[in-house]
């Protein structure tokens, strides 16, 4: 028998397709893409010492590609044969950047190691550029009333911050930005097992994707936890058959002391000062302390529980889970707050069609959802650090976690999402 939680979809999130043209949408885009254009080359301009100087974070995902399609991929997570390669491939440092993702996702940039490294980097910022339109395309219908405010308005989560660092510096967080994107999608369309299939795939930033993961079977979406169970086991399956089964133990005993030794060595330290996360803000506050890694952790269960207590369903579910993981992540970066895009650009949606029945709660998440847009950029001009961000994260979690969740025009008319979608095909 299905559980109630996730047989009875949550209409809060649901878009109605019918406002959304093709021609609106493609001459909003060509707009947009003009508006866009300096932002984007603002960010390019910004890492171009380090893109000409391969020192970029493309580094290290460009050369495992290269060393499993060379049959090196048992030797990816060694640290002598990383800089070996990377000093070979790309340009010459006396510290390798690691590559610390599971070995499966070296896969992906096989391709790019055909080419030279700039030329490599040029090619990806463009796939990354395909990936996020097709993330745009994904929320599309979700930002209908940004649209109806003003045409250019559906084009903010471009202007978010993180996205342009992960375009620029080459990170793969685009990717997981669009696989999050489906899984909203598909699950406004009852296809949980899929959803929990594209999260999974996620698996290459596990430290923010388990706690989806976690709070997704908490929540007793069971069609969604067994697809995204199965998923990860074949991902440890294929990553197991890369580096061998000696290396893939070594890689989960290496993340596990990461928790310990705050770095990859005492030459590569982690940039705990950088992380816009609760691990982030008690290492500002407490500075180096031992306390904070206790405090890190009993910070982070409290709020795992407090998030495991909301009452969510359909796709309104992923909208509480997003903003909740990267707070509680373990690993946090500027790149990696770019899935952060979703639930601001659906909540902004929202708030913006439900400006006559303002309320306490329209205020809260309204100031939420601007002050952490706007905060990272503030951050970027001024000599806050980067923890600080933590600050307008923790509160746009309480916002969309505590407030009830607008609804769209849709819901008004009682329009259930197997209508609202339907009717788009």
């Amino acid at each position: 028998m299905m559980n109630d939680e996730q047989s009875v979809p949550d209409n809060s999130a649901v878009p109605n397709r019918n406002y959304v043209s093709r021609r609106s949408s493609v001459q909003s885009l060509a707009l947009n893409a003009m508006l866009l254009f300096p932002w984007f080359l603002c960010g390019v301009l910004g890492f171009m010492p380090m893109i000409l100087g391969g020192t970029v974070d493309f580094r290290n995902l460009y050369t495992a590609g290269y060393m499993v399609r060379s049959g090196h991929g048992h030797e990816i997570y060694d640290p002598s044969a990383q800089k070996q390669f990377q000093n070979q491939l790309v340009s010459y440092v006396d510290i390798p950047l690691p590559f610390i993702r599971p070995a499966y996702q070296a896969l992906l940039f096989v391709p790019f190691s055909f080419l030279p490294f700039r030329l490599a980097f040029c090619v990806f910022y463009a796939f990354n550029l395909a990936v996020l339109l097709l993330c745009f395309r994904l929320l599309r219908p979700y930002m209908v009333s940004l649209g109806r405010v003003a045409s250019y308005l559906p084009a903010v989560m471009f202007l978010f911050l993180p996205i342009n660092v992960a375009l620029a510096s080459g990170q793969d967080s685009i990717v997981l930005l669009t696989l999050l994107a489906g899984a909203l999608a598909c699950i406004e369309r009852d296809r949980e097992v899929l959803a929990g299939i594209l999260v999974a795939l996620g698996l290459f930033k596990f430290q923010l994707v388990i706690p989806i993961a976690v709070l997704f079977l908490v929540w007793r979406r069971w069609r969604f936890s067994a697809a995204f169970a199965c998923t990860a086991a074949m991902l440890a399956g294929i990553s197991t058959w890369i580096v061998g089964a000696a290396q893939a133990l070594h890689y989960i005993q290496a993340m596990i002391q990461l928790g310990h030794s705050f770095g990859f060595g005492p030459r590569f330290p982690l940039p705990i000062g950088k992380m816009p996360n609760l691990h982030g803000a008690l290492h500002g506050i407490l500075g180096e302390s031992p306390l904070v890694l206790p405090l890190t952790v009993a910070a982070s269960a409290v709020a795992m529980t407090f998030f495991a207590t909301r009452r969510t369903r359909g796709g309104n579910a992923l909208i509480v889970a997003i903003p909740a993981s990267a707070l509680v992540s373990y690993y946090l970066v500027a790149y990696d707050m770019s899935m952060l895009a979703i639930p601001l650009v659906v909540m902004l949606s929202r708030l913006a069609d439900s400006m006559k029945a303002v309320s306490m709660c329209w205020r809260l998440q309204l100031m939420a959802s601007i002050f952490l847009f706007a905060f990272p950029v503030l951050v970027l001009l001024s000599n806050l650090q980067f923890w600080t961000v933590s600050i307008p994260l923790l509160a746009f979690s309480l916002a969309v976690s505590i407030c009830p969740p607008l609804g769209l025009p849709s819901e008004r008319n009682h329009q259930s999402p197997s209508e609202a979608l339907g009717k788009s095909s």
